[in-house]
């Protein structure tokens, strides 16, 4: 009998020490978290490589020289008269700014110009550092572009760039493998020049679809 308490004691410890602790809470296992990732910018179609030319609103009071040139406006009315290099510049470059303050857009099939808020692009008004001029046959009118070459680039007032750009225009000198960025005034093409991206640079283009 004696020795069949000693069992029985023996079983119960066995049994109390085998069991596994009953916890009101399971126990959460440390798990070390990822480190989150950078956004990563979807690039797009890649279209390959293009080269890189600028262009401006031409600025009346940088000019001198006789005032013998008229410009019309779309009704055939007057403008008025302005220096030969300054109306040469400004169908080049296709908008400028008179001297008191109006921007005008040069419309090249008509040989007239448009008083405007924003300077024309083709069938878009341009925005400054956002907007550029291509190849229709390349790229699409109205295409989001990226061009991470200009990523970051640092533009004082308007901080850094983020690559984006919308095809706003065309151009009779802008063929094939070609963009023409639209700076605003020339004065921005100092930013450009100091990340290495000067006439003729070649940059990456990325549509965005």
């Amino acid at each position: 009998m004696r020795y069949y308490y000693i069992i029985i004691i023996f079983l119960v410890l066995l049994i109390f020490f085998c069991t596994p602790l009953r916890l009101e809470r399971p126990i959460t296992p440390f798990v070390i978290k990822p480190l989150r990732e950078e956004a990563v910018f979807k690039q797009g179609r890649y279209l390959g490589k293009f080269k890189v030319s600028f262009y401006w609103i031409v600025k009346e009071e940088e000019y001198k020289g006789k005032r013998n040139i008229p410009l019309y406006l779309e009704d055939g009315k007057l403008l008025g008269y302005f220096p030969a290099d300054f109306v040469k510049d400004l169908k080049i470059e296709s908008c400028a700014q008179l001297r008191d303050g109006r921007i005008i857009s040069y419309l090249k099939k008509k040989n007239r110009v448009k008083i405007v808020d924003k300077p024309l692009g083709y069938g878009f008004k341009l925005t400054p550092l956002k907007s550029i001029a291509c190849d229709p046959e390349f790229i699409k009118l109205g295409s989001l572009l990226y061009i991470p070459n200009i990523f970051g680039l640092e533009i004082d007032s308007y901080g850094k760039h983020n690559g984006l750009f919308y095809a706003h225009d065309i151009g009779s000198e802008i063929k094939g493998r070609k963009i023409d960025i639209f700076l605003g005034y020339k004065d921005n093409h100092h930013f450009f020049k100091l990340a290495g991206i000067k006439h003729g640079t070649e940059v990456d283009v990325y549509l965005l679809e």
